[in-house]
């Protein structure tokens, strides 16, 4: 079943945002201390998070004809964006240098990529709603946006 996609202004959006963030994350500077390891196990949680998700689409192929509500998206409507958030936090505590100017300004983009993550999943939830009626309208009362949030 295709359905209502993404516009191309919010894709473009998208790819610019996920551009900058490579290019920044290039001139971070790390160093092999108790904050590297602790951005490592953040990362290498939100990867848990991103592959949970990816188990629970992959796991019945009618997921594009049924609203996905089985495995992580019982406790999480959008646990791609929420794994694409806690990775970036973990590459920022890994290079945790407050004394640095491109430091700061990882920690603007940040803010930028969660807002601009949360404008994209309300988009994706009126598309939802437009594919999938009331069952979709029934999951989002059931089940929170970004796990307990």
């Amino acid at each position: 079943m295709s359905g209502p996609g993404p516009s191309k202004s919010w894709m473009i959006a998208f790819w610019i945002s996920l551009i900058i963030g490579w290019v920044l994350t290039w001139f971070v500077t790390f160093s092999i201390n108790l904050a590297f390891w602790i951005g490592l196990g953040i990362i290498i949680f939100g990867e848990v998070v991103y592959t949970l998700g990816y188990i629970a689409m992959r796991e019945h192929p009618e997921k594009k004809q049924v609203v996905v509500d089985w495995g992580i998206y019982k406790v999480s409507r959008h646990s791609h964006i929420l794994a694409g958030i806690i990775c970036l936090l973990g590459v920022i505590v890994m290079g945790w240098n407050t004394a640095s100017v491109m430091y700061l300004i990882l920690w603007v983009y940040f803010v930028l990529y969660v807002a601009l993550n949360h404008y994209g999943a309300l988009n994706e939830e009126k598309l939802n709603i437009e594919r999938f009626g009331q069952e979709y309208v029934d999951y989002m009362t059931k089940v929170p946006r970004y796990f307990l949030l």
